[in-house]
């Protein structure tokens, strides 16, 4: 399955496993959210206690009937996809507990420049799962940018903890940066972490449906004072190069 913090790329990693064949559900949203999956996280803002929230929202029951959803449609017994799976950004709040159920889980992550998603307008995790990491969203807008990147570091270091723990081989990093400067070589990476053939994937095809946003780089319009050195070390620590220039 997909998941990241919201804005880092899932949507476009979750296109090009449907073109390459896989089945991502029958109720799929715009942003190729699998709406059958999200409902289960319905009422998610409880508390930061994860053994909680899981046993009241994640249960091995909802994931059983997610999981006959999935094989009970039409969609899927009458195409012939090489696989199946599904698209949900925040679903690595859960990853421990969807790896128990699932015990064959091959999980992607997808990451982007923690500046540049502390300036997104997309801020949904941070307002509806903020409190598990102890980061909530600012009174003052000023402030916004600090919380969010506050809860990228915690958020994208718990997720990859957790990814390389658990699931070591089955679990992929995927920078939306290193996608779209080397779309051939990431699609062919996630190609062979989904352990499908080349046969009948037009690889340029794939890479066409790659395109840079203009607002990568846009933390460089920004002033970065709000942040500390500890701060934009975190970032680097992922493996983003930030110019020196923008941090002070």
């Amino acid at each position: 399955m997909i998941g990241g913090v919201g804005g880092s790329g899932t949507r476009i990693v979750a296109e090009l496993l449907k073109q390459i064949g896989f089945f991502m559900g029958s109720k799929i949203n715009s942003a190729n959210d699998n709406m059958e999956f999200a409902n289960l996280f319905f009422n998610y803002n409880e508390g930061t206690f994860r053994n909680i929230i899981s046993n009241k929202n994640i249960t091995f029951q909802k994931l059983s009937k997610f999981e006959q959803l999935i094989f009970n449609s039409d969609q899927l017994k009458l195409s012939n996809y090489i696989g199946w799976g599904w698209k949900n950004p925040p679903s690595h709040i859960y990853l421990d507990f969807l790896s128990q159920y699932f015990k064959n889980l091959k999980y992607i992550f997808v990451i982007r420049n923690g500046l540049d998603m502390a300036y997104s307008k997309n801020q949904n995790q941070l307002i509806n799962w903020g409190s598990f990491f102890n980061v909530s969203m600012p009174k003052s807008p000023i402030l916004q940018p600090k919380a969010s990147l506050e809860y990228w570091i915690k958020a994208n270091q718990r997720a990859i903890n957790l990814g390389n723990t658990l699931l070591g081989e089955r679990f992929l990093v995927i920078k939306y940066e290193d996608l779209c400067e080397n779309p051939q070589r990431e699609i062919n990476r996630l190609i062979n972490f989904v352990d499908t053939s080349l046969e009948n994937i037009n690889i340029d095809e794939l890479c066409s449906l790659i395109i840079k946003p203009e607002t990568m780089g846009r933390y460089k319009q920004q002033d970065l004072s709000i942040f500390t050195k500890k701060d934009i070390e975190s970032v680097r620590q992922f493996g983003f190069d930030i110019d020196t220039k923008y941090s002070s």
